[in-house]
């Protein structure tokens, strides 16, 4: 046997390559908006919600007026500087996506792993005309990552260029 194969090498870790040196392509803008839209609404029930019950406790909504309003502008702002974080990028390996403000995420998902790629579309992505590329690799029943905020046309581009490059491992 190759003494070789046995062998586990340290690496060091200043010389393995930068991820952020990476061009991520930025969301559409319109999927800045759909999610606007999305909380708006979100809190338009959740205020009608809170109004019915407001009639039946000793506490008016109107306390709750100021409260609320710090909630939604607070929650609109992050949704605003979060989104510019937000981007994926195609390389001749892996595929990756970066989200979150607070709570940041990188994922990378190299090619030779994909089982298959999905596209779909949420009814407020219609509206939108937005939608999602889901990558899924072996081992497990939901996506390992999924890139939302693309045009209906850049998302099955997406899918179908994804799907070829990953052909070119099996």
């Amino acid at each position: 046997m190759d003494s070789k194969l046995l062998e586990n090498l340290q690496i060091s870790v200043d010389e393995l390559p930068a991820q952020e040196k990476v061009d991520y392509k930025p969301l559409e803008e319109d999927y800045l908006y759909m999610r606007l839209t999305s909380r708006g609404l979100f809190m338009i029930l959740l205020a009608g919600i809170l109004t019915l019950v407001s009639f039946s406790t000793e506490l008016p909504f109107i306390y709750w007026t100021p409260v609320w309003a710090l909630l939604i502008v607070l929650l609109f702002v992050l949704e605003i500087l979060g989104f510019k974080i937000k981007g994926y990028a195609i390389r001749s390996k892996d595929v990756s996506y970066k989200s979150g403000l607070l709570f940041f995420n990188m994922t990378s998902v190299p090619l030779n792993r994909i089982q298959h790629v999905e596209f779909s579309q949420s009814p407020l992505g219609r509206l939108f005309d937005l939608a999602s590329v889901k990558v899924f690799t072996a081992g497990g029943a939901s996506s390992d990552m999924t890139i939302h905020g693309l045009t209906k046309e850049s998302a099955q581009k997406l899918r179908d260029y994804i799907i070829k490059l990953s052909a070119e491992y099996e």
